[in-house]
């Protein structure tokens, strides 16, 4: 095996150790661009366009043959199958090679203090940091990389963070907070996060000290001042008016959120995205992308979607951003690039904040580009919803140093969102009373009505509420309410359709879930629901298609566990019960996912006879949800009516071993 390092100086080894001498920027420019694309190995075409686009074609191809069997050599020590050239393109093996960006990335996905504090061990700094001099089409597609992965490497340091704080070693959170800084040190985010930790451990001076040297750097290089949120954090502290509180946000996320408007609707744009080729098909296919992602979000009326502006290109500067920004009153920006080999697509996209110019959110899409309609379709239903559902989270988060007596209407409906996706019994009530009180704030306040009529439906189905036809019945009026103040709101339809469902009442269910996706195709929730109600009338095959479709559009969302459960649910009643054990197995790996996905998993294990497997499952189920029984399950399926169905479900528990 072939080792390539590319955080730091460009580095490649063999398994012993022994370093492979790559000289040459062009040399290392190469490898380096194959090492990060080694699942889309380049065309020769786009080698040449890279490093030698200022050369003749055939200069351009003779000198990448040059480049190509120079690397083939030195890499000789690893094997002769390092390097691969077909069907004009050329890739590194990806059996072959182990490349530390790609072992970051998979750990960084791995929430776990083990998997968070190894991939912190590879942060040794930043990636490819004294590779320079190329060609422009390198230099943007370099920018490119480099944006991505520090945003990845700042959200796994926050997390690193905040499992230091619990874990009582301020001594290394605060460390990892100075390397969050040293990586991005013109950003406001970073910075409370540090000063709050070393105010809280009674370092008051060295608080203060850090934020006079941050401002006296923010004044140098770009002639502005602090954020209004260090600004009132350090004010506090010199004021002595600073209290050590362990629900303080110490998370970049939180502290970095924009400030929406006072009445709510938070202000986003898609700047034009940029094509890297030069492509007419690309120029046409990014043209189209910009266009449908910004009538896709347009849809989620809670977000204020202004038009496409002005602006775009390969890369837009903290300049460019702030600019954009200011004359257009934006909270947000939409932007992005893309460029095609062959069939093959790959678009970047990133969530901006245009008063510090810094990514939130990067994304990155490998797609094949066959059918360009539909590709474009899928592109922006995805990135729509996964870039609404970042937004809703970022505003979620940043109003946690906020008591709920100081909340806006607005605040206090994206507070209950937040608190709502943390999916337990106590946040739930905890949302409920946000809820409540946006409307108290705010009577005329539909979607507030309708995520506290979804969130008495959870109590109910979840949360071992009683009551329950009473619960109902205030749900459905609260719904229907939303329905009537916002009509033509995808997310008021969702809640009637939700409410319907509890009530067993499946063909109004499925009536207003339609309507639902008909005034927002790219909600999530909405076909995640439709489903759920097909799949209890007993339209199996429809309501996977649901399923899936709800996975694909929005792959982050804060219900993915539910999209994967009730997925499972349906294949558990179709009798597909490998299926259902897999999508029930990927529920449960979601952090915020309730038990329900553990006793459907035990219930095909049971079915299926695997009974050690199955006994395992219930014993975990147990630890989740004590004293459960089958008893109990069927009093909490209440809201099916198949009574086939609750049979299949209950009986391969009993099979498990549930009493």
């Amino acid at each position: 095996m072939i080792s390539i390092r590319l955080f730091g100086k460009l580095s490649v080894s063999l398994e012993d150790g022994t370093l492979i001498s790559i000289s040459g920027s062009k040399s290392q420019g190469l490898i380096a661009y194959l090492a990060l694309n080694t699942e889309m190995p380049p065309s020769r075409d786009r080698l040449m366009a890279l490093f030698w686009g200022d050369r003749y074609s055939e200069q351009a191809r003779q000198s990448l043959r040059q480049a190509i069997a120079k690397l083939k050599k030195n890499m000789s020590a690893g094997g002769d199958n390092i390097i691969l050239t077909e069907n004009d393109h050329v890739g590194l093996n990806p059996d072959a090679v182990v490349v530390d960006v790609d072992e970051f990335t998979k750990l960084s996905e791995d929430l776990s203090p083990a998997a968070t504090a190894q991939a912190v061990s590879l942060l040794t700094a930043p990636v490819l940091d004294d590779l320079y001099g190329q060609q422009a089409d390198f230099e943007d597609w370099m920018v490119s990389e480099r944006q991505r992965l520090l945003t990845l490497s700042l959200k796994v340091l926050e997390r690193a963070v905040e499992q230091d704080l619990r874990n009582g070693d301020t001594g290394s959170a605060i460390n990892l907070a100075r390397r969050i800084v040293a990586l991005d040190p013109l950003r406001d985010a970073g910075q409370v996060v540090l000063i709050r930790i070393l105010a809280q451990q009674g370092e008051r001076a060295a608080a203060i000290r850090q934020f006079n040297a941050y401002e006296a750097t923010l004044k140098k290089e770009l002639g502005v001042g602090a954020g209004p949120e260090l600004v009132k954090l350090i004010g506090e502290i010199k004021g002595e008016q600073f209290f050590v509180d362990v629900d303080q946000p110490t998370t970049i996320a939180a502290a970095n959120s924009a400030t929406n408007s006072a009445e709510g609707r938070t202000s986003v744009a898609v700047v034009p995205f940029g094509s890297l080729g030069g492509d007419p098909k690309e120029a046409f296919l990014v043209e189209g992308l910009t266009e449908d992602i910004t009538t896709n979000l347009s849809r989620f009326s809670w977000l204020d979607v202004r038009a496409s502006i002005a602006g775009g290109g390969l890369r837009l500067t903290n300049t460019q951003m702030s600019e954009i920004g200011r004359d257009q009153g934006l909270d947000y920006i939409v932007h992005g690039s893309l460029r095609s080999l062959g069939t093959q697509v790959r678009l970047t996209v990133q969530l901006a904040e245009p008063t510090s110019g810094r990514y939130l959110w990067v994304s990155r899409y490998d797609r094949n580009s066959e059918d360009p309609f539909a590709l474009q379709d899928e592109l922006a239903e995805t990135i729509a919803a996964s870039v609404e559902a970042e937004i809703e989270r970022l505003i979620g988060r940043s109003t946690r140093a906020t008591v709920l007596e100081d909340m806006n209407a607005w605040k206090c409906y994206h507070r209950g969102l937040a608190i709502q996706y943390e999916f337990s019994a106590e946040t739930n009530q905890k949302a409920q009373k946000h809820f409540e009180r946006a409307i108290e704030l705010d009577p005329n306040f539909g979607l507030a009505y309708a995520r506290l009529s979804y969130a008495l439906v959870i109590s109910a189905i979840y949360f071992e509420a009683e009551d329950v036809p009473e619960l109902m019945d205030r749900s459905l009026e609260l719904a229907i309410n939303a329905a009537r103040l916002e009509p033509e709101d995808a997310v008021a339809r969702f809640a009637l359709g939700r409410v319907h469902l509890a009530r067993g009442e499946y063909d109004r269910s499925i009536q207003n879930l339609r309507i639902a996706i008909e005034l927002n195709p790219g909600m999530a929730q909405a076909h995640c629901g439709l489903g759920d109600s097909m799949a209890y009338s007993g339209q199996l095959d429809d309501a996977i298609g649901c399923f899936e479709e709800a996975v694909r559009i929005s792959p982050s969302d804060p219900y993915r566990w539910a999209f994967l459960s009730y997925g499972a649910t349906a294949f558990l009643f179709k009798g597909d019960f490998e299926a259902a054990e897999k999508w029930a197995s990927m529920a449960e790996s979601v952090p915020n996912s309730h038990y329900w996905p553990s006793a459907i998993r035990a219930s095909a294990l049971g079915h299926l006879g695997e009974l050690e497997k199955a006994g395992e499952a219930i014993t975990h189920l147990k630890k989740l949800r004590p004293g459960i029984d089958s008893t109990f399950v069927r009093e909490r399926l209440f809201y099916l009516k198949d009574q086939s169905q609750i049979d299949t479900y209950v009986s391969g528990l009993e099979k498990a071993g549930l009493a």
